[in-house]
C-alpha cells in the first residue's frame, strides 16, 4: 500500500515540475507562443500518463 502512495505523490510532484517548466518556459521564451505551449505541455502530460 505504501509503494501505491509513494507513486501517486512522485506523480504530484512530476505533474508540478511540469507545469512550472510550462510557465517558466511561457515567461522567459519571446518566440513562445500559446499554442506551442500547450502542445509542449500537452506531449510532458502524456508521458507522465504512461509511467
Amino acid at each position: 500500500m505504501g509503494e501505491k502512495d509513494n507513486k501517486e505523490e512522485f506523480s504530484v510532484n512530476e505533474f508540478s515540475a511540469i507545469v512550472k517548466k510550462a510557465y517558466d518556459r511561457g515567461k522567459s521564451d519571446d518566440g513562445m507562443t500559446v499554442q506551442k505551449l500547450l502542445v509542449d505541455l500537452k506531449h510532458d502530460l502524456l508521458k507522465l500518463k504512461v509511467q
